[in-house]
């Protein structure tokens, strides 16, 4: 008994002093930079640094260091396998929005928005996501409870205006026939116009919707014809157009569309600070017993990143 407690004594001395050590010998800034540069052979193909790639790491300036997001600018080898890969902050762009309306007296009435979106873009590859939720209510009694989250990914071939893409779909909402609708489709894309100030590009291809706790339980195959319109109005304004088409696949009588126009206004520069009106379209040709257009608009307050 004497001799392990006296062997773990040991261990716990050794393992502390271990601690301190290393704790004492972490690397500051100040000792990284005194480094000599590094140079790393890029062995693998990436969307970032193609294949024998020599990698420089940044320098920092006399008296200065680096910001770590430019620390992590520096690191264009990682492989697409990694999260650092996908989740470094340099890479992504994004926004949360909110509004919120209401009045009391006579009746009463209370709307509540709020959404965010994300987006990351390579000379290859993007990917978005984005998430809107609406709850309102009229003398205590709730009249719209919905929420819409989409999720999208390009893939470019070089200069060509060619693309593809793959969408997924989910839409929430209380005053449907159904708790869930699910849709998937992917297909082509093909850039009209794609300058600085102006922005089209269309898109078709094919998927299917899936609709749960509905009246039906299918899985319906479906078209897909889609746009893209973005135009800079001028430095502070911005207006962005999504129409999307889906007939049944061999009736089109029976289709869904869905319309996003987006008009919005920098207010801030320097905290990014914006101002957006929304509007949302969304047309079911089988509402199931329910009126077949559902618009929602909204004047929001919108944060960038």
């Amino acid at each position: 008994m004497f001799r392990r407690l006296l062997a773990f004594a040991l261990l716990a001395s050794l393992t502390a002093t271990s601690v301190e050590t290393a704790i004492a010998q972490w690397p500051t800034d100040e000792y990284l930079y005194r480094l000599p540069t590094t140079r790393l052979s890029a062995t693998t193909e990436s969307p970032r640094v193609a294949q024998g790639t020599v990698v420089e790491a940044p320098e920092a300036p006399a008296g200065q260091s680096l910001a770590p997001e430019e620390l992590a600018a520096a690191d264009e080898s990682d492989s697409w396998i990694l999260p650092t890969y996908w989740f470094n902050t340099v890479d992504w762009e994004g926004g949360a929005e909110i509004g919120i309306s209401g009045t009391d007296g006579n009746s009463e009435a209370l709307s509540f928005r709020a959404g965010a979106n994300l987006k990351r873009k390579t000379n290859v590859h993007e990917t978005t996501f984005d998430l809107t939720y609406l709850k309102a209510s009229a003398d205590g009694v709730e009249t719209q409870n919905n929420a819409i989250q989409n999720l999208g990914y390009e893939r470019s071939f070089g200069d060509s205006r060619w693309s593809f893409f793959a969408k997924e779909f989910l839409e929430y909402d209380e005053f449907k026939a159904f708790d869930l609708r699910l849709a998937l489709n992917a297909g082509v894309g093909y850039k009209f116009i794609d300058t600085e100030t102006t922005k089209l590009k269309g898109r078709y291809g094919a998927g299917v919707s899936h609709e749960i706790g509905g009246p039906t339980d299918d899985w319906v195959a479906e078209l897909v014809y889609g746009a893209d319109f973005e135009r800079q109005l001028t430095k502070r304004q911005k207006l962005s157009l999504t129409v999307d088409y889906f007939p049944e696949w061999g009736n089109f009588d029976n289709y869904r569309m869905v319309s996003d126009l987006g008009w919005e206004v920098l207010l801030d520069e320097e905290h990014n600070l914006n101002l957006k009106l929304s509007v949302n379209d969304r047309y079911d040709s089988t509402p199931n017993g329910r009126k077949p257009n559902d618009i929602n608009y909204a004047l929001l307050l919108l944060w960038k990143m």
